[in-house]
């Protein structure tokens, strides 16, 4: 019978530092949006006490400043290895971010994936709104209209007015009256304004829950499961 495992002994990473490119997704947008992969750790990591965004801007804000945002993000590496007592210490965390940043934030990212968390939302609808927006419009609009033909108009209208949720607060609607969620058209258009991010998370999720693969679009969600076309029931609000 072998011994037990002493309690503070340490684990190995569920994905090697150098297997950034078994996951080429991942590794590009880390290669060209460090900052939203960065942001979504340290979201986690923190466990929601500074959000995906704040942490997102401080890092480019970092990077800008200095050119070296490793500075800041071998602190989140150190936090990761310490809640799940991972094997590494301070001094490589610092190494490991400053001789390869790219792979370093793919490593912790996926691995927080692979221990359970959605890492897709998010920070996504901060950084890059109309990509989530596109997927939602899709799904609502059944097809009818593409995830990238709605993302291009949701960005033209960001770029003309400056403000998009002139167009998204009607699909919260139109999402609201497909499954009879609870809300009015005046709030929906108050959330949107408010804090687009928020209510494009929450649209985002909403669909996620009920069963939708929002990165495959409509027509490739029917096809694999029939039932998502069929009348939805009554709910009473949105899932968080």
């Amino acid at each position: 019978m072998n011994p037990p495992k002493p309690q503070d002994e340490e684990a190995p990473w569920s994905v090697g530092f150098c297997d950034c490119f078994s996951d080429m997704k991942t590794c590009c947008i880390v290669c060209w949006c460090p900052c939203i992969i960065f942001g979504q750790i340290a979201e986690i990591v923190d466990k929601g006490s500074t959000s995906c965004g704040t942490s997102g801007a401080l890092y480019t804000l970092i990077m800008f400043i200095t050119g070296v945002p490793c500075l800041y993000s071998c602190f989140y590496r150190s936090k990761l290895r310490e809640q799940y007592k991972l094997k590494g210490g301070g001094c490589g965390d610092c190494l490991l971010h400053c001789c390869c940043e790219t792979c370093a934030l793919t490593q912790e990212y996926r691995e927080l994936r692979n221990r359970g968390f959605d890492m897709s939302i998010g920070c996504t609808a901060c950084f890059c709104p109309c990509i989530t927006f596109g997927q939602i419009a899709e799904i609502t609009n059944k097809g009818s209209t593409s995830c990238g033909a709605s993302a291009a108009l949701y960005a033209s209208i960001f770029f003309i007015t400056g403000c998009p949720g002139l167009y998204s607060c009607f699909f919260r609607s139109r999402l609201r009256k497909q499954y009879n969620l609870e809300g009015g058209t005046c709030g929906d258009c108050m959330r949107h304004f408010w804090c687009e991010p928020c209510a494009l998370t929450q649209e985002y999720r909403e669909l996620e829950n009920r069963g939708f693969d929002m990165y495959i679009g409509w027509h490739a969600n029917v096809e694999k499961n029939p039932g998502l076309a069929m009348a939805p029931v009554v709910e009473k609000g949105m899932t968080k």
